[in-house]
């Protein structure tokens, strides 16, 4: 399935990436940030399409994700660090305008960024922002997910009820309609992700002050799954509303894999970006 052709990238000592990156000597460049268990693979489709010569594109696997690194160690996945990374290949790879599009986790990563950025009084130089199935931005409580196994059970239990995540997952990240050649593939590209990883991923996972939001005034469009399982559609309308430049979609018939279940929807929410044409 891998489309996204990249290289590790050493980010910092001791600390590589694998990043996909197509140089069109633009100066628009869309960045593309995965959610937690996720991969660079699930842009496959906006990929294809913004790959026109007319954009710069750059995607990564986060740490312990895809064909990147997995250490096990937990620090490796802490908030912080992968606040780093963004910081890094952000500064390596950005361009006149500069627009991310992040699904679920990696919108919880790009705001808590940017409002990081905006805090030490530095410009961010990000121009706008597609928010694909963002959840709600306080604090994770990973006993919350999938009946409280995923941040009670200890590692060993845990492995066990891999099968039973599974087939929670798919029930809650899915639409019932999805097509499941669609959904077997993206099972079968997760296979490889850590537990261990997702356990800590979600303990060091940043906060994002939701009283902060409001000094975001970047143009921000939200997309979200009528019938996404595993964030609300409460989450998203209270982000749209915290946000003073953003606008809200509700996609129907579609569950939390909106990149995947909708690409037209996603690519017309970039375009509309890119034809913003904000100035950095």
């Amino acid at each position: 399935m891998a489309e996204l052709n990249g290289t590790l990238q050493e980010v910092r000592s001791g600390r590589s990436l694998h990043v996909a990156t197509r140089a069109a000597g633009s100066d628009t460049t869309l960045f593309f940030l995965h959610g937690g268990g996720g991969n660079k693979e699930q842009w496959r489709l906006q990929w294809k399409q913004f790959d026109d010569g007319r954009h710069n594109l750059v995607a990564w696997d986060a740490v312990g994700h895809g064909q990147s690194p997995q250490p096990r160690i937990s620090e490796a996945y802490a908030g912080h660090a992968l606040l780093e990374d963004v910081s890094v290949l952000f500064a390596r790879h950005r361009t006149r305008r500069n627009i991310v599009v992040a699904h679920s986790y990696g919108a919880r990563l790009i705001l808590a960024w940017l409002l990081a950025e905006a805090a030490a009084g530095r410009a961010s130089g990000i121009d706008a922002l597609a928010l694909v199935g963002p959840g709600p931005m306080g604090s994770i409580n990973p006993r919350a997910l999938f009946g409280g196994w995923l941040g009670r059970l200890p590692l060993p239990l845990l492995e066990l009820t891999r099968p039973l995540l599974s087939r929670a997952f798919r029930k809650l990240a899915w639409h019932a309609d999805a097509d499941p050649e669609l959904v077997r593939a993206e099972q079968r590209a997760t296979r490889g992700n850590s537990l261990f990883m997702m356990q800590a991923l979600l303990a060091g996972a940043p906060d994002v002050d939701p009283e902060g939001l409001g000094g975001l005034a970047l143009p921000v469009v939200i997309l979200a799954g009528e019938n996404d399982g595993l964030v609300s559609l409460a989450s998203a309308a209270d982000l749209a509303e915290r946000l003073p430049n953003a606008s809200l979609h509700i996609l129907p018939r579609c569950g939390h894999q909106i990149m995947l279940e909708k690409p037209a929807e996603t690519n017309q929410a970039i375009n509309d970006l890119l034809a913003v044409g904000v100035e950095a």
